[in-house]
């Protein structure tokens, strides 16, 4: 999926897109592969024509008065298309000079920068020192400004000198540029030197070094994140279309689970680069988020070039093909803005308890449902814990999303204000979990006199639910199921065994899948019914797991009697039903929540046994930036809601990165405590805890394998393997 959600900003993707494509900026990048020189594209004065340049400057100075947040969707599409040209750099240097500078300074450079007749380029990890000038007239710079992105087309630069910036202009004194052969030909960098260059007091921008640090970030990420998803499209197109061994090598999981990694590494991305433009301006906070999308970003980027490379195989590595583009733009990218010192910036930030709030702007039509809810928040807040769960119940505020009368039908924007209100007044609804889960599926199933059987019970805590759907044999195969009920007078007889069912010790109740017709096709002939958990001939006997302790049962059936008023929907049509509970449980697996992982706080624990993992500042604020993500892809998912726009890939990516941040902490964990994981008491076996505990991740509700077989199967649109009949 891309930045844009809304309305405007997919117009303007669409119309970036498209602009591109029409003036074919991809062979204009090829062109450049093996010339001598590089100069302004020939779509140059398009671009500032269209207003791209200046749309997050102010309409004073010739801009569009819009944000980062809009030029990080057009840079995308730059990214997608590797699009050569100095506009990145250029409109990094703008951001710069109307972010910090002086109203002088950005009267005189915005202008041009805006509509491009001036090309500009920011140089922030060199070497260089200020001191004052032999002739007592302002200062000189000396020194090694470093690899900065498009220098040789800039005719103006801005460089770091300590925490302060310089605006060298490109015929100054003591300036050189040397432009050797660049891994990426198609937008050069150069090298940058001073000495004795002159500097007037007005050429300066005193602290604002790191300001800039994270406006370059996020937009080079919103370029790195386009060049990941591209990868992505044109590495599943390939799979979808090469045949091996008579069948497309999309469905072989190997080429499969490689797609949906890249995919998983692009929505990161995506998300992240969303976010850090959003929160352009809020100091401590857009450090930490363009440190997030600076280091998921462009390692993301490198990963799924190469990946791309790799499914393609031999043809990917061919000069013709244009896989190669994209891995040089890649590794320019990620040796100029290096993403591990974003990382290890992600690790300080939050050691210092630097946290991104986050939430959406939400639209005018709020504020009327906001008055209504303030007002039944007041009144709940008020009411003891009983009286409370049951006004909740009658008003449908229980579950909002829910269909009426057990719910209130609320869309997002409703669900969004209730969430806000609720919290304002200190008012929690009942968490049902997995109880929640079957309930809906019951309302959305279930014959009316069931639903007036099991529901409010339910919801007034009296009966609690468990799902009984896997198998033995089955796994994560939900449809493998060899439980079986035989049709008897009255209703059904079941025989079989269910494994893995979470709570089923506390239940009075479990929604389970049997086989009612074995001679059907896999996925029919399968029945849905309700059992009492306490009914003759149902045996419950807690796993323990290797934790020590027992949260999932096996369930064994012996000739248990369903009554035909307990089968949910129709005999032989459960697979739907299952199906429904599936999806849900899916919303919520995936919600981001790290639970025990958040037990252990990884910056403190680095600064004081940093030295047993060696790079750790990079490894935690990795971790850390993946676990940020996994909020901010729910939080999309949200405003995509909010906004009409169609459902995104966060659920099955959330409920994958979820399972595989799990482990990255644990391992962590353990490095830092060193020998003490040995140990399974007290604080030290907080490590062997976690290393024994997330295990699970990657297997309850569904293993990461299966969860990158449906995202390249219903994300990407790889084929399925054949079908098992």
């Amino acid at each position: 999926m891309a930045i844009a959600i809304t309305d405007d900003h997919r117009q303007l993707e669409a119309t970036a897109r498209a602009f591109l494509d029409d003036h074919k900026a991809r062979a204009a990048a090829r062109a450049l592969l093996e010339a001598d020189t590089e100069g302004r594209p020939d779509f140059w004065a398009g671009m500032g024509q269209l207003g791209w340049l200046g749309l997050h400057l102010p309409e004073q100075y010739g801009g569009s008065g819009y944000g980062l947040s809009e030029l990080v969707v057009v840079v995308e599409e730059l990214g997608r298309a590797v699009a050569p040209g100095p506009f990145v750099p250029t409109v990094i240097t703008s951001a710069v000079v109307a972010a910090l500078g002086s109203p002088a300074q950005q009267a005189d450079l915005l202008p041009g920068l805006a509509d491009g007749r001036t090309t500009g380029a920011v140089g922030l990890d060199g070497e260089l020192t200020l001191t004052p000038s032999p002739s007592g007239d302002g200062s000189v710079v000396d020194g090694d400004a470093g690899v900065v992105l498009g220098a040789g087309l800039a005719d103006v630069l801005v460089l770091a000198v300590g925490d302060d910036l310089v605006i060298v202009p490109s015929g100054a004194s003591g300036l050189t540029i040397t432009t050797p052969a660049n891994v990426d030909p198609t937008r050069r960098a150069g090298r940058v030197r001073l000495g004795s260059t002159p500097v007037a007091a007005t050429d300066l921008i005193r602290g604002g070094r790191r300001r800039a640090v994270a406006l370059a970030r996020t937009i080079v990420a919103a370029e790195a994140a386009g060049g990941a998803q591209e990868c992505v499209d044109r590495a599943s197109e390939y799979a979808r279309e090469r045949n091996q061994f008579g069948r497309p090598i999309g469905m072989f999981q190997a080429v499969k689970h490689h797609c949906a990694n890249m995919a998983v590494a692009a929505e990161m991305a995506t998300a992240s680069v969303w976010d850090a433009a959003r929160a352009a301006g809020d100091g401590e906070e857009f450090e930490l988020a363009s440190a997030v999308a600076s280091a998921l970003a462009l390692t993301g980027f490198v990963d799924n070039a190469q990946l791309n490379i790799q499914v393609h195989g031999g043809i990917g590595f061919t000069w013709e093909h244009d896989a190669h583009l994209l891995l040089r733009r890649a590794i320019a990218l990620s040796a100029i803005f290096d993403p591990d010192r974003a990382a290890a910036d992600v690790t300080e930030l939050t050691g210092r308890h630097v946290t991104r709030h986050l939430g959406l702007d939400l639209p005018a039509e709020a504020e009327p449902l906001r008055a209504e809810v303030a007002g039944i928040a007041a009144e709940l807040a008020a009411l003891d814990p009983a009286d409370q769960r049951r006004r909740l119940i009658e008003t449908g505020y229980v579950m909002p999303h829910w269909p009426k009368p057990w719910g209130r039908e609320a869309g997002a924007l409703e669900q969004l204000v209730i969430d806000e209100e609720f919290e304002r007044a200190g008012v929690k609804r009942p968490n049902y979990g997995i109880t929640g889960w079957v309930i809906l599926t019951l309302i959305q199933h279930a014959t009316p006199d069931q639903v007036q059987r099991w529901v409010r019970p339910t919801l007034d805590g009296t009966l609690v639910w468990c799902q009984l759907f896997s198998e033995p044999d089955a796994g994560s195969d939900a449809a493998g199921i060899k439980t079986r009920a035989t049709r008897v007078d009255g209703g059904w007889v079941l025989n079989g065994q269910k494994v893995w069912t979470s709570g089923a010790q506390y239940a009075q109740r479990g929604l389970a899948t049997v086989r009612t017709d074995p001679a059907a096709p896999k996925h029919a002939g399968i029945t849905t019914v309700v059992i009492e958990m306490d009914a003759p001939g149902v045996e419950v006997r807690p796993l323990r797991q290797i934790t020590g302790g027992s949260d999932f049962n096996e369930v064994f059936f012996t000739d248990v009697f369903i009554p035909d008023d307990d089968v949910v929907g129709q005999p032989n049509s459960g697979w739907t039903v299952a199906r429904a509970t599936l999806g849900n449980e899916r919303v919520t697996i995936g919600g981001g929540n790290t639970g025990l992982m958040a037990m252990v706080d990884l910056p403190d624990l680095l600064s004081r046994h940093g030295d047993r993992l060696p790079g750790g500042a990079t490894r935690v604020g990795a971790l850390l930036a993946k676990e940020h993500t996994l909020r901010l892809m729910n939080l999309r998912r949200v405003a995509r809601s909010v906004s009409g726009a169609e459902a995104g890939p966060e659920g099955n990516v959330t409920k994958l990165l979820l399972a595989e941040s799990g482990h990255e902490r644990a391992a962590v964990t353990a490095a830092l405590l060193g020998p003490d994981t040995a140990f399974a008491e007290g604080a030290a076996g907080i490590g062997a805890m976690l290393l024994l505990a997330t295990r699970a991740m990657s297997i309850a509700g569904g293993t990461s394998e299966i969860t990158r077989n449906q995202i390249g199967e219903r994300i990407l649109g790889l084929p399925r393997d054949p079908l098992v009949k």
